[in-house]
């Protein structure tokens, strides 16, 4: 009786432990294969290899073969995360966001022969876009590259907290820019406008200047004149003055960030 009991019990018991494997498997290839650990080693291999290309040929002739050469040492490396599955949502903006700077590299290296201002001018672009975002990648992700790669990137970082520091400085202008709205009173045939404005960029200003410009209620621009402060500390509150020539009050008045220069710390 023993005999016959054995038999099915371990029966039993080789299929409980079959189908739990089949489930683990299941769960296991039901799990996200995300990139973003991947992403960071690629980004540091792409890195290295290109500026190996970089430091091989300091004195090679500039052209559109090695323009390109350079980018796609990078690009090879990282191309594939553009559409690779990320647990950081942010850190998947920031990669696109990088693989597409490398790609207006490519884009604009293709224009080397043909038209250099516009190749120049696009390639920095895409570099400042390319400095900030690794910036970014060494702050917040830890990348990190071997040794003779320490110091271009150190370099490229140090830019890139620069471009981060402006895009900031004109973003908050901007904004106090657009909050501006003079108000207009006839004086002497004329108008002139008014407004009183508190610095709130978090930014003390050597000087700052803005462009207003005039529209008449055809919405046509009838003048572009300015204001203009000096010794600005943040968290102040002035009067700009507007002065125009025009002889009807404007309808519409936009201003908008002409000029400025931060205060440096002490």
């Amino acid at each position: 009786m023993k005999k016959h009991v054995l038999i099915p019990l371990c029966t039993i018991i080789a299929c409980a432990l079959l189908l739990a494997g089949c489930a683990n498997q299941s769960s296991n290839q039901s799990e996200p294969q995300y990139a973003d650990e991947a992403f960071i080693a690629s980004l540091a291999k792409g890195y290295e290899a290109r500026d190996a290309l970089v430091n091989q040929s300091p004195n090679a002739k500039k052209s559109v073969e090695y323009y390109e050469k350079i980018v796609d040492a990078e690009l090879s490396q990282v191309e594939q995360y553009q559409t690779a599955q990320f647990q950081d949502s942010k850190l998947q903006e920031n990669a696109i966001a990088y693989i597409n700077a490398l790609k207006d590299q490519r884009a604009a290296a293709g224009l080397y022969e043909t038209d250099k201002d516009k190749c120049t001018q696009d390639w920095q672009k895409a570099y400042e876009k390319r400095t900030e975002l690794l910036r970014l990648f060494v702050d917040d992700y830890g990348l990190t590259v071997s040794g003779p790669h320490q110091d271009s990137l150190n370099d490229l970082v140090s830019h890139g907290k620069k471009v981060t520091r402006e895009n900031d400085e004109r973003a908050a202008v901007e904004s106090l820019a657009a909050s501006i709205v003079p108000e207009f009173t006839e004086q002497y045939s004329t108008y002139t406008g008014k407004a009183t404005v508190t610095n709130n960029t978090g930014y003390d200003f050597d000087t700052i200047s803005f462009k207003v410009e005039l529209f008449d209620e055809s919405n046509v621009k009838v003048e572009t004149t300015g204001m203009y402060a000096s010794h600005w500390l943040n968290g102040e509150t002035i009067v700009l003055d507007c002065y125009t020539s025009v002889q009807e009050p404007p309808a519409t008045v936009k201003v908008v960030a002409d000029y400025y220069q931060v205060a440096e710390s002490n």
